[in-house]
């Protein structure tokens, strides 16, 4: 784990899908995604692949954001979904091998 930051996200965009506005913020050191809904959040989710392909993706992910001093916050406009990279970690995404990555159930 590096305490520098290596790569800096500043950003400021919007991408319609299916008339959906998702939206993406950089800051520097994260980076929110703002999904119009958690249907949205899951369709995206889905699309990692099945379980397993999934899980190693969004591992490497979350590997790969803390080794360059990243965050990434998946949420939507009322409520913070998941966090992956170098802020956050959970036990319970270890348990399914994904570390630096925590998702907000309330």
């Amino acid at each position: 784990m590096t305490n520098q930051r290596l790569l800096s996200v500043d950003a400021n965009l919007n991408i319609d899908i299916d008339d959906e506005r998702v939206s993406i913020r950089g800051d520097g050191s994260s980076v929110v995604v703002e999904v119009p809904s958690i249907p949205r959040a899951l369709q995206m989710m889905r699309q990692l692949g099945p379980f397993k392909t999934g899980s190693i993706r969004l591992r490497d992910l979350s590997n790969w954001l803390r080794r360059v001093g990243l965050t990434v916050v998946l949420r939507t406009p009322r409520r913070r979904l998941v966090t992956l990279g170098c802020s956050t970690t959970s036990w319970v995404c270890q348990l399914f091998g994904i570390p630096n990555a925590r998702v907000h159930l309330s």
